[in-house]
């Protein structure tokens, strides 16, 4: 049975590995993407956020999400009774075994758990397998809420009610 506990400051350089190569396979990042960076800076996002890691059942590190409530220095597009989370990675090798899923249950159950009344994420327009991963999981665009935070990068921003 997988576990999904808060990150430990030794694993946050493997976490930050898993995240980059998470996101490079799936073709969100170019090689001299600036965002790579902020992926990889596992010690700043958790000391701003909740960072969490998904391990397997040998005690694998084989995912990650991080969890920022609305208000919190982190958090990019949620608004009151949101609990966002972001950068969910699953390892290249773990990919298409429910992990990415697991994840997101995890963030549902301490959104409902903390009284919050819906999920919400960002996704950039072009990452076509996370939206149909959130699609299929009960996700819904609100295309009021989108931004694009540099010119041609549009982030996508799905909600599902808790």
């Amino acid at each position: 049975m997988s576990e999904v506990r808060r990150a430990r400051q030794q694993e946050y350089e493997a976490i930050g590995e898993l995240t980059v190569l998470a996101y490079r396979s799936g073709g969100v990042l170019v090689d001299d993407d600036g965002y790579a960076t902020t992926l990889a800076d596992v010690s700043g996002r958790a000391a701003l956020a909740e960072v969490y890691v998904l391990l397997d059942d040998g005690n694998s590190i084989v995912g990650t999400v991080t969890l920022s409530p609305h208000g919190t220095a982190y958090a990019q597009v949620s608004r009151p009774g949101d609990l966002e989370f972001r950068m969910l990675a699953v390892a290249p090798e773990a990919a298409g075994r429910g992990y990415g899923s697991r994840l997101v249950a995890f963030c549902a159950e301490q959104g409902r758990a903390r009284g919050h009344q819906a999920l919400a994420i960002c996704v950039i327009d072009t990452n076509t397998s996370a939206l149909r991963l959130y699609d299929h999981l009960g996700f819904v665009r609100q295309p009021d809420r989108d931004v694009e935070p540099a010119p041609g990068i549009r982030l996508l921003v799905l909600t599902r009610e808790l």
